[in-house]
């Protein structure tokens, strides 16, 4: 065993004669032997060395053992450190005062090899026993803190009366409170008193009984913002489990649920409002279909027409609805067509302007298209035609008769652009291709422009214009698929100007 350490054995005694019986025992041991002549150098040696075991010596000048004993025992470094006090007495009151001191074992002067060896290779071995489990759950201390440190989710660790003894590094992200300002303050900070009357009593009388309780809630954080969580609270207990006095803790884990019941009430609101736009037309249709059934030898052939018509222009409208809605589900779910081509912007809006035409004369709009030079973009022309003509039929619709519409292309730089491109200031640096449908029609106010591009909102103008509320949502959803942008300018009175922004492909691919 020479050469392969057990451990490391300090000797406190001020007897060389004593220290070399010791050492002469020890010496065939495989142990690290470190010596010490009184009470001060043992406790520097210990501080220093952290040993396995101490052989304290207990009738020393100056400081005796029971005094170095109570001091080791103070120290949170070598509070563990085992010791076996060494004396001459042999009397109880002094293994009392020992044991009270903190000794671990005793051993009488003059010391009995037998004894000493059996003695020695017993605490050493424990001791190494227990360092190795010490280890071992520091190591599981420290690998359950890098798990809670890189969960996902918010983990407060609570004592029996809710006041917080934990937090990982996500609670403090979450809430926006600090550690120091979230330790020791009880859980509920945050909550509602809604909240904890509403939970709190079900909560604890479900962790009691050791339990788990789950439930959603909305917590305030620190800047006053809300965010709703799915908790989930678990109990954690003692070593006697079976008795409800046995919890010692609670532990809770949040998720941040916000962006899901978010998505859950758009969903909810956007089935609500599909079916109130399906409703409408179809109702229209239904009564003017029983009608003209029903009353069809009484009617004049002009009312009958009119009513074919009625029919064929609601009809129309669901058309519309459906076709929107299905390009929706498509957007959302990655269907649409994926190709791209090289388009020229400009060719494609005096396409449309032409296309449009007649149904602007119907209105006697002027209608015109400002389209200079070749703009090439790479994108999907079938969407990007589908975005410029939603843009030039909402000018036409929106717009008195015998207004001004005027459609415009142009290459710009946010570094060169005037302020008649809504937002183009704040554009990434590099080369665009723009183009703005402008009208001078009824305007859009302010509170509205925010959510103007979210589906089915609808500004509730003075006239009773029909429309879907879809049709900016989808050229939003379009633009953002080639990599570009939609703003509005507006003002109630004065008209709107709408803007797409989509990057200048500098050099065509080759075919």
């Amino acid at each position: 065993m020479i050469g392969q350490s057990k451990g490391t054995i300090l000797i406190v005694d001020d007897q060389a004669s004593a220290r070399e019986v010791m050492r002469g025992f020890l010496l065939n041991e495989g142990y690290k032997l470190a010596f010490a002549h009184d009470g001060p150098t043992g406790l520097a040696q210990a501080a220093q060395l952290n040993p396995d075991l101490i052989l304290l010596d207990v009738m020393m000048p100056g400081m005796d053992g029971f005094e170095v004993c109570r001091q080791l025992r103070t120290d949170p470094q070598l509070a563990d450190v085992l010791i076996i006090m060494i004396t001459a007495k042999d009397d109880r009151q002094s293994r009392l005062e020992g044991l009270e001191a903190g000794a671990d074992d005793f051993l009488g002067k003059p010391v009995d090899y037998a004894e000493f060896i059996t003695r020695v290779r017993t605490m050493t071995r424990l001791n190494r026993h227990r360092r190795l489990r010490a280890l071992e759950l520091q190591l599981e201390r420290d690998r359950t803190q890098a798990i809670l440190d890189t969960l996902g989710e918010a983990v407060i660790v609570t004592d029996i009366n809710g006041d917080i003894q934990y937090i990982n590094p996500v609670t403090v992200a979450l809430t926006g409170y600090s550690r120091n300002e979230l330790l020791g303050r009880n859980w509920r900070l945050g909550q509602s008193r809604e909240t904890i009357a509403k939970f709190d009593r079900r909560m604890l009388d479900r962790l009691l009984t050791g339990q788990t309780w789950y439930g959603e809630i909305t917590i305030t954080r620190k800047d006053g913002s809300t965010y709703e969580a799915a908790l989930t609270v678990a109990p954690l207990f003692s070593s006697h489990r079976s008795a409800t006095t046995a919890i010692s803790s609670f532990v809770s884990v949040h998720r941040d649920i916000t962006p899901l019941k978010q998505a859950e009430r758009s969903k909810n609101e956007f089935v609500s409002n599909v079916s109130h736009e399906l409703r409408t037309p179809l109702s229209v249709i239904t009564l003017l279909s029983d009608n003209l059934d029903s009353l069809y030898n009484y009617l004049l052939d002009d009312k009958r027409r009119q009513m074919v018509r009625d029919i064929q222009k609601h009809a129309e409208v669901l058309n519309n609805l459906i076709s929107d809605v299905l390009e929706l589900s498509r957007i959302d779910s990655g269907r649409l067509p994926s190709k791209r081509e090289v388009v020229d912007l400009a060719e494609l809006a005096c396409e449309l302007v032409s296309e449009i035409q007649p149904l602007a004369q119907q209105s006697a709009h002027t209608l015109m298209v400002k389209a200079n030079g070749t703009l090439p973009v790479l994108g999907h022309k079938a969407q990007l035609q589908q975005v410029v003509r939603n843009l030039l039929n909402n000018a036409i619709k929106y717009t008195s008769e015998g207004g001004y519409i005027c459609c415009e292309t142009q290459a710009l730089s946010p570094s060169t652009v005037d302020q008649t491109w809504p937002e183009a200031m704040t554009l990434p640096t590099g080369r665009w291709v723009a183009l703005k449908v402008t009208d001078n029609g009824i305007g859009i106010a302010r509170e509205h422009l925010a959510h103007i591009f979210e589906r089915f909102y609808r500004v509730k103008a003075e006239h009773k214009i029909r429309g879907t509320g879809l049709g900016l949502s989808i050229c939003r959803d379009l633009i953002d698929l080639h990599q570009g942008r939609i703003a509005v300018a507006s003002e109630p009175g004065r008209g709107s100007t709408f803007a797409i922004y989509l990057p200048l492909l500098a050099e065509p691919p080759h075919p």
